[in-house]
């Protein structure tokens, strides 16, 4: 597969594979962007300034989005063989990202009328010069998505950038890369103009990101991806001259679940299976559950038969609950880690089985905070159970706790949900439902190692693309 930059399919003299995990065969050969296309791609699509109004940008994501429905079959099967996540996870995906182009489609269409000046007056005094606040798209946004969303997550970053008017160059991930390439081809079909959208794919994809983050002449870099990562492209940014642009990092969310000893327990236990969704490679997904002493036992042995229902395996069989990691690699660390966990005083009550990158739903109880299995994100289908006496308890862990993404919790008193919200500092939280529960229009990021507190979610990403200017007219 090629990349696309001004809407058409560039080769290069290099090109990587993109392997499916649960095989080991290669999906596609795609090409390697050399540093004169991304310089190409990123010089196109700042001197490109769009021309369209918001009702015929909406007209594009409009007909993109009847494409994604009328193909989500297709499309969930080349996620699943790039990504190895199991067809119910990429047909939710495709879902996902058609209620993006939704949310989307709004925004666009209100663009050029919403009148933003009124949210600025106090009040009307004829005295006063005239204050009119005017939003125009930025030149350009790099955007940088992760491998466990192939298409909603880049879908998170194309979609309010066409409803903005922004230039965007795009690096998914090298792992799975597919997706990203096949959502370009359906916007450029669906009129896109050439240059508002280029995308660039390689490897080592170090040495594309430093080229794309030191650009000089970007306004924006909205990243999704590990804390390592986002840290590392902040102090870059910094190092070479972009310390003052934009920076929109969605980062790890290590979420946990708390569960109070007046929990309806049954419920609990089907909310907790969101540790295994996404074959546990979700932002949200719970990693932890703090669990009241007095509700324990019985909370755990409920968990376990609803996990113990889980069916995993072959991804593209559409009777499978999940699929597998993204490599065997990231299954043998996740392995090892649980192993280790074990050794310091954990206790494995359910899987940790692997078969390449397949990796069995886990569960360790009797888990530490301090252990690395708790405190690093482990980013697959584990869950680690921490016994708790109490909500003080509970809420100075959080305090001590470096993600700030998402959290849930299990009460049936709302006083005592909205108390521990209040206590504690997360981007998103949910009462007796899963931490990763979100609409797409809503603001979603986090604060600590978790972000910088900017918000995606269409609506904000979309006014975060646009600058603001203000005009004053002394002349009333």
């Amino acid at each position: 597969m090629k990349m696309l930059i001004g809407n058409n399919w560039l080769d290069s003299d290099k090109s990587f594979k993109v392997i499916d995990p649960y095989v080991g065969e290669v999906v596609d050969n795609v090409a390697i962007s050399s540093k004169e296309q991304i310089k190409q791609a990123l010089d196109a699509s700042y001197n490109y300034k769009c021309e369209l109004s918001g009702t015929e940008r909406a007209c594009i994501l409009r007909d993109a989005k009847e494409i994604l429905a009328k193909d989500q079959g297709e499309l969930a099967e080349l996620m699943t063989r790039e990504s190895g996540l199991c067809l119910k996870d990429t047909l939710h995906e495709v879902e996902r990202a058609i209620s993006c182009f939704e949310s989307a489609i709004i925004q666009a269409e209100m663009i050029d009328t919403y009148d933003q000046t009124k949210d600025f007056i106090d009040c009307n005094n004829d005295s006063k010069p005239k204050l009119e606040v005017i939003t125009e798209p930025y030149d350009l946004a790099v955007a940088i998505t992760p491998f466990n969303h192939p298409l909603n997550m880049v879908a998170h970053k194309i979609a309010p950038a066409v409803a903005s008017g922004i230039s965007m160059v795009l690096k998914p991930s090298e792992k799975t890369p597919l997706t990203a390439l096949k959502l370009g081809k359906i916007l450029v079909d669906c009129g896109l103009p050439e240059n508002m959208l280029n995308i660039v794919v390689g490897i080592p994809p170090k040495d594309i990101v430093n080229q794309l983050i030191n650009y000089p002449k970007l306004d924006i870099v909205s990243f999704t991806g590990s804390v390592r990562i986002g840290k590392y492209i902040a102090r870059t940014m910094a190092q070479n001259g972009n310390e003052l642009k934009k920076y929109l990092p969605e980062l790890g969310g290590n979420a946990t679940f708390v569960v109070l000893d007046d929990a309806d327990l049954k419920k609990a236990s089907k909310v907790a299976l969101g540790a295994f969704e996404n074959s546990g490679q979700r932002c949200t997904a719970i990693r932890k559950i703090l669990l009241h002493r007095a509700v324990a036992d019985e909370f755990v042995e409920m968990f376990l038969e609803e996990v113990s229902k889980i069916k995993y395996g072959n991804p593209l069989d559409s009777s499978n609950n999940m699929g597998t990691v993204i490599s065997s690699e990231q299954s043998t660390l996740l392995h090892n880690r649980v192993n280790k966990a074990e050794k310091d005083g954990a206790k494995l009550l359910f899987g940790n089985n692997i078969n390449g990158a397949l990796i069995s739903p886990t569960v360790l109880d009797f888990v530490h905070p301090n252990m690395e299995v708790a405190e690093e994100e482990s980013f697959g289908p584990i869950v680690s159970i921490i016994r708790v006496n109490n909500l003080s308890e509970i809420k100075n862990y959080f305090k001590c706790d470096n993600f700030g993404l998402a959290a849930s919790v299990a009460t049936r008193s709302e006083e005592v949900a909205r108390d521990l919200f209040d206590s504690i500092l997360v981007g998103q939280f949910s009462w007796n439902g899963r931490p990763g529960y979100r609409t797409e229009e809503a603001p979603f990021g986090g604060f600590k190692d978790s972000g910088n507190g900017e918000k995606e979610g269409v609506i904000m990403m979309t006014r975060a693309m646009r600058r603001i200017k203000t005009f004053y007219n002394h002349n009333n």
